[in-house]
């Protein structure tokens, strides 16, 4: 069992650099790209990912740049969701905006609205 938890926190590290890195932002990126880039057996990866965060590979991947999409909403509101969905790495809006929708149960349009409402009422 030792081995194993060796394994995992040496997993663990690499991908706290590749995210730090911000890696997940290049679209198209897969199991397999990340595999190799980090010298980890891709059932290995997939294994850690699915008991580390409770999810598969995909779903983990979009919840990454679904975190970094809301924070570039906050931080350039004037930005279109178009530019933010490219920017952190989905194909298109409709993907982005269905995905966005999974994890945080609203839209990244409602999400924008709200925040813009938020800020104006505490400026008011």
């Amino acid at each position: 069992m030792d081995s194993q938890k060796l394994k995992y926190e040496k997993i663990d590290e690499k991908l706290a650099r590749w995210k730090a890195d911000k890696k997940f932002l290049h679209a198209g990126v897969t199991i397999q790209d990340l595999s190799k880039e980090i010298g980890i057996n891709r059932t290995y990866l997939s294994n850690f990912i699915n008991e580390t965060y409770h999810t598969n590979f995909n779903t983990w991947i979009n919840g990454l740049r679904i975190d970094e999409a809301k924070h570039r909403i906050i931080m350039s509101p004037e930005a279109s969701l178009a530019e933010i969905a490219e920017q952190v790495g989905f194909a298109d809006l409709a993907h982005f905006s269905k995905q966005f929708k999974l994890k945080e149960g609203i839209s990244p349009s409602s999400y924008r609205k709200e925040l813009k409402e938020l800020k104006e009422a505490a400026a008011g």
